[in-house]
Formats: structure tokens, C-alpha cells, sequence
């Protein structure tokens, strides 16, 4: 139970904070895998998550990307190597979606866990976060 709240956390993090005010300058780095350093925190059904997300740079030809969350009392951090792919496909969504947000004036729905779910970028990451061989967590 307690893996599936922090991956819970994880998701809602990345997600929401890649699409939040500072996505553009995120996204940016994570294209080109520049280092990078932002923190947010995000609040939906009772729960504050605080998060510090790190764009490391380049190990060999995998892009390392380090999260430090803070939730419930629980410290956790992922750890993730993305390929070039896999870093095309999120910065693609999670510009798509921003497009979207500013045609529309529309918000990121953080209102409930199935809001937070359905969000095209949170999905993306959901799909490498519960990757073993592509992102790692560790409570601490």
C-alpha cells in the first residue's frame, strides 16, 4: 500500500508540476537534457505533495532525471533514465496540453485523484514512473 501512494505522488507530481507555470523552462530542459532544478508543491483531496525535480544531464545516451518528494510523512525519490524517445514523447504531450490550456484558459484540474489521472502528462509519466527499468524508487 505504501508504494502505490508514493508512485501515487510521484505521478501526481511530475505531472501536474511539468504543466504548471514554470512548464515551458522544464520542458525546455528536459528536451534537450540540460540541468535543470525546480521545486512546487501540489495539493488534491487533502494531500500536499512537495517536490523538487533535477534534470542532471546526460549519462551516456540516457537523460537522468531525479525527483525528491515530500508527503504524508514520507520522503521518497525517483530516479529515472529516459532515452531520447521517451523524452520526445513527454516534452510532445506535455506541449500539446499547455497549447491547449492557453486556447482554452483552461486550469489543471487537481480538484480530485481521478482529475489528476486523466491529465494527458500525468499519464505519460505514469507510463515510465511504473517502469522498473526505466525509473527507480526509494523511501527514505
Amino acid at each position: 500500500m505504501k508504494k502505490i501512494c508514493i508512485i501515487l505522488a510521484i505521478v501526481i507530481s511530475s505531472g501536474i508540476l511539468f504543466v504548471n507555470a514554470n512548464e515551458k523552462s522544464i520542458t525546455d530542459a528536459l528536451k534537450t537534457c540540460s540541468p535543470y532544478t525546480e521545486s512546487g508543491t501540489v495539493k488534491t483531496e487533502g494531500m500536499v505533495v512537495k517536490s523538487t525535480k533535477n534534470i542532471v544531464g546526460w549519462q551516456g545516451d540516457k537523460c537522468v532525471y531525479k525527483e525528491n518528494l515530500n508527503f504524508s510523512g514520507i520522503n521518497a525519490t525517483t530516479s529515472c533514465k529516459l532515452t531520447k524517445s521517451q523524452i520526445n514523447e513527454i516534452v510532445s504531450i506535455t506541449n500539446a496540453y499547455a497549447l491547449v490550456q492557453q486556447t482554452t484558459g483552461e486550469d489543471v484540474d487537481t480538484s480530485s485523484l481521478d482529475a489528476v489521472q486523466n491529465n494527458p502528462v500525468v499519464k505519460v509519466w505514469s507510463k515510465y514512473l511504473q517502469d522498473g527499468s526505466t525509473c527507480t524508487v526509494e523511501t527514505h
